[in-house]
């Protein structure tokens, strides 16, 4: 008997000291990993994948959008000017 009780005070012993050291393993993960931390961790992923967010997709259909209609304003006004370029050169 005495053997048995000493094996269930070793392992005891063994859960406490384990749980301590769960419990600094996670203080210490939490000191570590911010929020900041995992966006960044998460857009490095992403990009390495070449996956892209919606926001990052929505951006960068807005500024194509934004340069398609700066094309046609340009290309309206170049075709403008010819047109009266060439309305003035054959009057």
């Amino acid at each position: 008997m005495d053997n048995l009780k000493l094996k269930i005070k070793e392992l005891e012993l063994k859960i406490e000291e384990l749980e301590a050291l769960l419990d600094n393993l996670q203080e210490s993960s939490q000191q570590q990993l911010n929020h900041d931390d995992v966006r960044t961790l998460l857009n490095q992923l992403l990009d390495e994948k070449e996956i892209v967010a919606s926001a990052d997709l929505e951006k960068r259909l807005s500024q194509n959008q934004v340069q398609t209609i700066k094309w046609i304003v340009g290309t309206g006004i170049s075709i403008v000017s010819i047109t009266f370029a060439m309305i003035q050169f054959l009057l």
